[in-house]
């Protein structure tokens, strides 16, 4: 082939099921380097939409213990079009005994209701998620593209795209676990610095949707920095587990405590108004000022804290990125307990 044809096959037209094909590989490489679930879950809905052309997508995942509904908490966004189910009939019952895709002319299969949603739906393609054939979800999309526009090439890809969905979920949460457990401080059995981290740079990610900054807390027990010696470790870990305990107590899900250094916990705190930040300080320092710990070897131990706290400046979050942020946050509440300790 000469350059001159080339250069003009490559600006000849390509058919619909080849620039869906080149939308997929997109939206299929973004999903394997996705690092948190609620992006996986949106990019792979974003995927099913390319493909099905549907108005609405809704994805049934099924989850016994909780464990996506760990990591989805928050979602925001997706809240609508992702149904967590501890109890499998509701989509066990929309296929047979060899699941496959099927059509229906409404937004109800089999008696069951498919959208959640109260939108107009005049039809309706469900498509099974198995993981490794065993029923683990459902799609639901209604309005899709008619049968006639939507042809067998398309409807093959868009199974398979949903076929690898559970075997990326699986994968990112068995990365999560792995993460979970590098990020976890083995002394207070919470979050480590690094971990901290992670949860900031989530929640700045989501402040600038939101509009709605995190405040973070830093609490620093007096005197523990001495405890250096072999004898006094098991001491010194039991304190910080009691704290540590304490401190999880009067916190919300989307909320978290993590020891950012020897002596000093993080405490990160979700939708709090920054006028509210000094009594919710207030609050804890009451609750730990002067409480007595027993220290394991028939005697007691009397805490001593010092705090302070900033939240994350809104006016920041379009020009520096969120890691930054995070990082400037955790240092200035730390300076803070040098320059002035309450």
């Amino acid at each position: 082939m000469s350059n001159a044809d080339q250069v003009a096959d490559s600006h000849s037209p390509i058919s619909v099921a080849e620039f869906a094909r080149r939308q997929l590989a997109v939206v299929e490489r973004q999903m394997l380097s996705a690092t948190d679930l609620a992006d996986l879950v949106e990019l792979s809905i974003t995927g099913i939409r390319q493909l099905s052309g549907g108005s609405q997508v809704e994805l049934w995942l099924h989850d016994p213990v909780g464990e996506l509904d760990r990591h989805l908490d928050a979602i925001g966004v997706l809240s609508g079009a992702v149904q967590l189910l501890d109890d499998s009939y509701s989509f066990v019952s929309l296929y047979s005994e060899d699941p496959m895709w099927n059509r229906t002319t409404s937004g109800v299969f089999n008696d069951t209701a498919l959208f959640k949603s109260t939108s107009t739906i005049e039809q309706t393609l469900i498509i099974p998620v198995l993981d490794h054939d065993l029923l683990v979800g459902s799609v639901h999309v209604g309005n899709p593209r008619s049968a006639v526009m939507m042809d067998g090439s398309q409807m093959a890809m868009l199974s398979d795209f949903v076929a690898k969905m559970p075997l990326l979920i699986n994968r990112l949460i068995e990365m999560n676990r792995i993460r979970d457990f590098v990020l976890l401080d083995p002394a207070s059995h919470v979050a480590n610095r690094a971990g901290l981290l992670r949860d900031l740079e989530r929640e700045i990610s989501r402040a600038r949707r939101s509009n709605k900054a995190p405040l973070l807390v830093a609490l620093k027990l007096v005197g523990l920095e001495s405890m250096s010696n072999l004898s006094q470790r098991h001491i010194q870990h039991r304190i910080l587990r009691s704290v540590a305990a304490k401190i999880a107590e009067g916190l919300r899900d989307t909320d978290s405590v993590a020891r950012i250094s020897e002596e000093c916990f993080g405490v990160m705190v979700v939708d709090a108004p920054r006028e509210d930040a000094s009594s919710i300080v207030e609050r804890w320092e009451t609750e730990l000022q002067g409480q007595l710990i027993d220290d394991g070897a028939g005697g007691m131990i009397e805490l001593r804290t010092e705090s302070s706290f900033h939240q994350c400046d809104l006016s920041t979050l379009e020009d520096n990125d969120a890691s930054q942020i995070a990082h400037s946050l955790i240092s200035t509440v730390e300076q803070s307990l040098v320059r002035d300790p309450s």
